[in-house]
């Protein structure tokens, strides 16, 4: 729990930095001049996931197999880097093609080449937190979590200063300041990345490969997912629309502070219990306390939402109708963490190919039928659903390969959820009396649960010993 704790400060504090970031930005840049910096960061997420080919989540898995780590991180990296020396030629023998597309004026080259750099410090990045978090570094990993969003934060407040109001306060301030956190981590990982006497083991990375490859695939289609909705409000609305359903992403970023803080402890705790054959009843608990959790803080956050309409300006108000759905994907991400268990044990990480295929064909049809209509709150539709499917996909494929975990209390309570949101979107009447109806309902459902917490707390002080079969 303390390790718990520690992993959380840093993503807790950074997402708090960015959420902070999100009303001096959009105070000083317009929806629509929003919407075109965001087409920018969508490309720049989009390539990340081609970067890796999956050898970052191979390095994971492989991390507690191989006794020396350096060798493992310099092999994990190598094909990842050439991969981001093909993109950067590519990114810079096209630029003024990209400058067109994503900001209409050729003369915009600037970014291409920031990017072409970013990329290489985000693999350093990635790896390099990644080692830290399989040995549980949980301080040092929260740190340097933290000071990223510091730096994004204080390199747009410069750049505003400076004068500038438009869409490059938000994509210089992600891009320089993501390098110069870049730097701080590679600095204090220099020992790690020293790269003398490194050989290539081709043994090796065939291995991490044949692991990471199938996650790559998955990971390249769910890419096309997340991004499919915004290049459609884009193509089918406009930047406007993509400039509100942008700043609506981030006020679902506030549950994203608590995905980012379990993923961080619970991707190696599960790991550890796995291999110390840990009974399911274990992995159950903590599913139902995620799905318990998130459920109460989401009910939270539209209680409140008519505080959330005080943090942006009047151009922004409409983002705050946007949001609900928006925050299925934190949720149902994160719950499916605890229910997928079964494909990453059996190492049959193909299925996440079909996962993705699912959730995307269920996205894009929604979205190009629905955007047109509802504009952005059309695109958040299509997503919270293509997420529910997402999840499903994912529990019931792992269920398959072990012993699985109970899904009908969380369906449920997802049904519910949905529910909720649906009205809280659509429809604004006396919907902080239907929120706290629904708070209180949730509360029933999950009494139980609440019980065992409080005998397996109280066993525990009592220095009895916990029974979890």
């Amino acid at each position: 729990m303390i390790r718990f704790f520690y992993f959380s400060l840093g993503p807790i504090a950074g997402a708090l930095i960015s959420f902070i970031t999100v009303p001096i930005t959009t105070y000083f840049v317009s929806p629509d001049e929003y919407g075109r910096a965001s087409m920018f960061i969508m490309v720049q997420t989009f390539l990340t996931v081609y970067l890796y080919l999956g050898f970052d989540q191979a390095y994971t898995r492989d991390y507690h197999e191989n006794k020396d780590k350096k060798n493992l991180i310099h092999n994990a990296m190598f094909v990842p880097l050439l991969m981001s020396t093909l993109l950067s030629v590519i990114a810079i023998l096209f630029r003024k093609e990209l400058a067109m597309w994503l900001f209409q004026d050729e003369s915009m080259q600037l970014p291409i080449y920031l990017l072409c750099i970013s990329m290489f410090t985000l693999i350093l990045e990635r790896f390099c937190l990644l080692s830290i978090r399989m040995e549980e570094k949980a301080k040092l990993y929260s740190f340097l979590t933290f000071i990223i969003r510091v730096f994004v934060l204080a390199v747009t407040v410069l750049l505003i200063l400076f004068g500038d109001r438009d869409f490059t306060v938000v994509v210089y301030g992600t891009l320089i300041g993501q390098m110069l956190g870049d730097c701080v981590i590679v600095l204090l990982c220099l020992p790690l990345l020293n790269v003398a006497n490194f050989k290539i083991d081709r043994q090796m990375i065939r291995k991490m490969w044949t692991f990471g490859f199938p996650v790559f695939i998955a990971l390249a289609i769910e890419a096309v997912f997340t991004i499919s909705d915004r290049f459609i409000i884009g193509l089918r609305s406009t930047y406007t629309e993509l400039g509100l359903y942008t700043a609506a992403f981030k006020i679902a970023s506030l549950l994203k502070i608590v995905q980012m803080s379990f993923t961080s402890f619970w991707v190696p705790t599960a790991y550890r219990w796995y291999a110390e054959k840990r009974s399911i009843q274990h992995f159950q608990l903590v599913s139902d306390i995620v799905a318990g959790g998130f459920s109460f803080l989401f009910i939270g956050i539209l209680i409140f939402k008519p505080a959330i309409m005080f943090v942006f300006t009047d151009a922004y108000q409409g983002a705050v109708s946007i949001f609900p759905f928006l925050c299925f994907v934190p949720i149902l991400y994160t719950i499916s963490e605890t229910t997928t268990l079964g494909i990453v044990f059996s190492r049959k990480t193909y299925l996440n190919i079909y996962v993705s295929i699912g959730a995307i064909i269920t996205n894009i049809t929604l979205a190009l039928y629905l955007v047109p209509y509802y504009g952005a709150k059309g695109a958040a539709l299509s997503m919270g659903i293509a997420y529910f499917i997402y999840y499903v996909l994912r529990s019931v494929l792992s269920n398959r390969e072990w012993e699985g975990i109970a899904l009908t209390k969380q369906l449920c309570t997802v049904i519910l959820l949905f529910l909720v949101a649906f009205y809280n979107t659509f429809f604004d009447y006396y919907s902080v009396l239907v929120n706290i109806g629904v708070l209180i309902c949730v509360g029933l459902f999950y009494f139980p649960l609440f019980h065992q917490l409080w005998n397996l707390y109280r066993n525990k002080t009592h220095g009895e010993k916990v029974d979890m079969s």
